[in-house]
């Protein structure tokens, strides 16, 4: 199993935890549902899941929260006539607890001259063809083993807000900065409202080594091919006797592999002279 180290630079975060295939708090009755689809459980329990660290969102001046403070990107500006092409603000929400207050976290613990410094909850891009993306900064460091990266990506088969999170491949054995998600703002004229501590975002581990992937065609004629048609007739006639056979062939292929792991190793000699 791979492992993960988190290193907080402010108290009580909300932190990464685990992701479960449980994606609904209610599973309706009956054969069927998405939770008795092995490849929907296994994807949605993949990695980890990453909660937002304080509340923050986007919508009308007329529609913030109570205690939410307001601003722009420095790149939205108002129009000629004086009107905002786009009249929502973001918002976020002060987290005394974690020392968050004003869209900034107060980090202590450095050596002078820099004592304290401040990290930004959300932050934006200087470009002007990115003025649709923001970021919002996770407040600790994320630390992997040697040679594994942390993919980051939308959630797996849980229903988010209407944020789109940009996928992100970080090389997390090395990289001393805490990681920024980068965000897509939702359409005109749409509001999102995100609490401290939801689920926005997912992170799966991989190893560096498995960055790159090769594919091959297999000939008709080749004894793949063959291997392939005759598994392919095995499964069509476990599907019709057992339309939940992949769960069951799943769980016998995993209890063959690990009973093969668990065997010692075969003591081999070389007789050649």
């Amino acid at each position: 199993m791979s492992s993960v180290e988190i290193y907080p630079l402010a108290p009580r975060l909300p932190l990464p935890a685990r992701a479960s295939g449980r994606t609904r708090a209610e599973v309706p009755a009956g054969y069927g549902v998405q939770e008795q689809c092995l490849p929907f459980v296994a994807a949605a329990a993949l990695g980890l899941l990453i909660p937002s660290p304080v509340a923050f969102g986007l919508c009308r001046p007329g529609d913030l929260p109570s205690g939410a403070h307001a601003f722009r990107s420095p790149l939205d500006r108002p129009g000629p006539d004086g009107r905002w092409v786009d009249e929502r603000v973001f918002y976020v929400v002060d987290r005394p607890e974690s020392r968050f207050v004003l869209n900034a976290y107060t980090v202590s613990g450095f050596p002078p001259p820099a004592s304290e410094v401040r990290e930004p909850g959300l932050s934006f891009f200087d470009r002007s063809d990115q003025t649709d993306l923001f970021k919002l900064h996770l407040p600790y460091i994320w630390r992997t083993q040697t040679g594994l990266d942390t993919l980051f990506l939308p959630l797996l088969n849980r229903a988010g807000r209407s944020l789109e999170i940009v996928s992100g491949l970080v090389e997390t054995d090395w990289y001393a900065n805490p990681v920024n998600l980068v965000l897509r703002k939702p359409a005109s004229g749409h509001s999102v409202h995100v609490a401290a501590g939801e689920p926005i975002a997912q992170a799966i581990l991989v190893a560096r080594e498995l960055r790159p992937a090769e594919i091959s065609v297999v000939p008709e004629h080749a004894r793949a091919a063959r291997r392939f048609r005759t598994e392919l007739c095995e499964w069509y006639r476990s599907k019709q006797a057992d339309r939940s056979a992949y769960r069951r062939l799943a769980r016998q292929h995993h209890a063959s592999t690990d009973e093969s792991a668990s065997q010692p190793a075969a003591l081999t000699t070389d007789s050649s002279p």
